[in-house]
């Protein structure tokens, strides 16, 4: 076999030793590379170059559209009868769907100093769901109760305020638990424009 010379450059390159212009090799070559208007844009017989036959240029593309089949959904590429049995579901699953209730919030550092309690206690490091759940229901508790202290606590603050400022307006006192008993201790204290 014998040993293949490599060429310097193409047939039909200018620059080759046997370059004839009017060879078929030539006009290949010179089509594919010239460009007499300036620099082209793609190369020649590319998809998108203006003189390949069934170039795209024509086609306007938008964002999500896909231009050899604009029938179909942006985005997804349905087709119009996929959409409306999307459309369908959609509204069957809107009308079955039922709110989900609003989370408690917790405080992360409590509920973790409570589960590394748990952890030491049964000196292991994995808990099971249902003791990490033993110990939300005792955080949630534990946090219900103190909120409740806080409420009766706060309700006998508004209770003795709206007392005092009875009993500042001439009422005895009891008149003053009368009528904070009828009227409710915050409302007192918004009509009066303290709270």
């Amino acid at each position: 076999m014998s040993p293949q010379i490599e060429q310097d450059f193409p047939p039909g390159h200018p620059a080759r030793f046997d370059y004839k212009p009017d060879s078929p090799e030539a006009k290949e070559w010179a089509r594919r590379n010239v460009s007499p208007l300036g620099e082209r844009d793609f190369p020649v017989d590319h998809a998108k170059a203006a003189d390949t036959p069934g170039n795209t240029n024509h086609l306007k593309y938008e964002a999500g559209v896909d231009p050899l089949n604009p029938h179909r959904e942006a985005f997804t590429g349905r087709t119009p009868s996929q959409v409306e049995g999307v459309k369908r579901l959609s509204e069957a699953a809107s009308k079955a769907a039922i709110e989900s209730p609003a989370l408690r919030p917790i405080d992360a550092l409590v509920v973790n100093k409570m589960l590394d309690a748990r952890r030491s206690e049964l000196k292991r490091d994995m808990l099971t769901p249902d003791e990490y759940e033993e110990v939300l229901r005792k955080y949630h508790a534990q946090r219900e109760a103190q909120e409740e202290a806080d409420r009766v606590e706060l309700d006998g603050k508004y209770r003795e305020e709206a007392i005092n400022f009875l009993v500042s307006r001439k009422y005895s006192e009891t008149e003053a638990n009368e009528t904070v008993d009828k009227e409710g201790a915050l409302n007192i204290l918004r009509a009066a424009g303290i709270r």
